[in-house]
């Protein structure tokens, strides 16, 4: 059976509150929470598995919540493969406002890890790689892992012909691609920092205008080094270079309304590379990868157990 390893080296836990109003100076008191483990790594894992693929996510575990992490863990029938560090795992919150429909999310980063931990790390890779179909590297790593470490799973993950995927970006990204990865996601606005400096386009942004650009740095890519792109664009088209051409997959629309965005991306990450392993083109994978996106953000996990205590409170 096909199955996949995501590598994600700043995992968290992931409160999100609800609100029926939020008023910056306020006291808000929320009407309703939900707290679950993420990362964006482990979002990749998560959709992956509700698909019905196998997939374990390789991270850094540590601190006083580690036993608390691990029964989340557990409850939302994942699977984690990790070494243990001195670092606390962070927490990063998600503010639904009802009334304005918006979500406001407030991010932790990840705290700093040893220069042990990136030999610790690597070599419980080498020791997991071997069993899975796909890599996927999401997310930035933690301040004290080497710089070396991501080309290092992308050149040996490569060598034993695992399908590669990195959403990822700057100089990260950059520092991968001599390793020929199979495909890069950033969305469009990471994809400008790091190959088009002079010019910045905002993740709410519907910019036209640099996609003959865009379309030629794709090019360059490809010839260079043999990796396809795929540019997401939040709620608009998803830009798709296959090998030939820059290609448009249309946006979705919904009936339903969108209650939380937090994630979509990695949930169309893991759609993508499990059409991919079942032999569907770049293309179609990310068709399937928008409209799982457009319904996690419509059905967000954990969002009927809260609008049902958003009633009982109410």
């Amino acid at each position: 059976m096909k199955s996949v390893l995501t590598i994600c080296l700043s995992p968290t836990f992931q409160k999100t509150l609800f609100f029926e109003q939020l008023l910056e100076g306020e006291v808000n008191r929320a009407v309703a929470f939900h707290e679950t483990v993420a990362g964006k790594g482990i979002n990749v894992a998560r959709t992956i598995n509700n698909l019905g693929m196998p997939a374990v996510n390789l991270c850094q575990l540590g601190g006083g919540r580690l036993e608390q992490f691990l029964s989340y863990v557990k409850k939302d029938n994942l699977n984690v493969s990790y070494i243990k560090v001195e670092a606390e795992i962070r927490t990063c919150t998600t503010l639904i406002n009802r009334q304005k429909g918006t979500t406001t999310e407030l991010v932790e980063e990840a705290r700093e890890v040893e220069e042990a931990d990136s030999e610790r790390l690597f070599d419980l890779f080498k020791a997991e790689v071997e069993k899975y179909s796909a890599v996927v590297i999401s997310g930035t790593k933690a301040k004290g892992f080497a710089p070396w470490l991501y080309p290092e799973i992308v050149k040996e993950s490569k060598k034993r012909g695992k399908l590669i995927l990195l959403d990822i970006k700057g100089a990260e990204l950059i520092s991968c691609l001599e390793q020929r990865p199979d495909i890069i996601k950033p969305n469009l606005s990471e994809f400008a920092t790091t190959f088009m400096k002079d010019t910045v386009i905002y993740e709410s942004e519907d910019d036209l205008s640099v996609f003959d650009r865009v379309s030629s740095i794709c090019a360059d890519i490809y010839e260079k080094y043999g990796t396809r792109t795929v540019l997401t664009r939040g709620k608009y088209d998803s830009w798709v270079f296959d090998g030939k051409n820059l290609l448009i997959v249309p946006a979705l629309k919904s009936e339903k309304p969108i209650i939380n965005t937090v994630g979509c991306g990695d949930t169309l990450t893991g759609a993508l590379v499990y059409s991919l392993l079942n032999g569907k083109s770049l293309e179609n994978g990310v068709s399937f990868g928008m409209e799982r996106a457009l319904d996690r953000a419509t059905q967000d996990n954990g969002v009927q157990e809260l609008n049902q205590a958003i009633k009982t409170t109410l």
